[in-house]
């Protein structure tokens, strides 16, 4: 299994637009295909007085393959609306990681 997360930092500003956002757009259109699934967003404590919020938005996927196929297809397509509404009031980078089984 391969988790697909990427980490948001946000300004204050737009947080509680940003988690509207990715609740009623981004997630319904990262999962309609049924590439990714297991939506979890989370927020992400950092250092007391840091400005702003950070959130990590995870999803899975059933293999690499399958994540690949998705950001081929489909990532250009749920990202760039975000990237668009939200511009430099936003940043973000995503890891990719696979669940070691035990």
């Amino acid at each position: 299994m391969i988790v697909f997360n990427t980490t948001f930092h946000v300004d204050e500003g737009i947080n509680e637009e940003f988690i509207e956002y990715m609740l009623q757009q981004f997630i319904p259109m990262s999962t309609k295909s049924g590439l990714l699934t297991s939506p979890r967003l989370a927020r992400v404590f950092g250092k007391e007085g840091e400005e702003g919020y950070s959130y990590a938005m995870e999803f899975v996927a059933a293999d690499i393959v399958t994540l690949e196929r998705w950001n081929a297809d489909e990532s250009k397509i749920v990202y760039d609306p975000l990237l668009e509404k939200f511009k430099e009031k936003l940043i973000g980078f995503s890891t990719i990681m696979q669940t070691i089984e035990y």
